[in-house]
């Protein structure tokens, strides 16, 4: 089993392997074990990124663990890479509506989207 999965794992991909597609739906292509990464898992469902290796189509799959013998996938287009961000917002609360606006009001009205970058990045 590849590095990227654990023992606990397995079982999870054996039953991913059921419900995922099988190939690309960009170029056809067959996926493998490769071109799956879990990004979240919790006892209801496990979250995977999935990137085809030939054409560089990619999807967040989110499977519904088994109960009661049943289970279930879906699978919804992305634009973002495998990384940092969907690491780190994976099973993260929402940020409230309310919680933005305050955010959008204390930044000063002439922000460049360089101040902005300057800021997000010493977060």
């Amino acid at each position: 089993m590849q590095d990227n999965f654990n023992n606990k794992d397995e079982n999870i991909l054996r039953n991913l392997l059921a419900v995922a597609p099988k190939h690309c739906d960009n170029c056809g292509s067959k996926y493998t074990e490769t071109n799956f990464k879990i990004v979240k898992s919790s006892p209801s469902n496990t979250v995977f990124h999935l990137k085809c290796s030939i054409c560089g189509n990619a999807y967040m799959l989110n499977v519904i663990n088994p109960v009661n013998g049943m289970i279930g996938a879906q699978r919804t287009p992305i634009d973002l890479e495998m990384g940092e961000e969907i690491q780190k917002f994976a099973g993260k609360p929402s940020v409230d509506k309310n919680e933005a606006i305050d955010v959008y009001n204390t930044l000063p009205g002439n922000l460049t989207e360089n101040d902005l970058n300057k800021i997000l990045s010493e977060l």
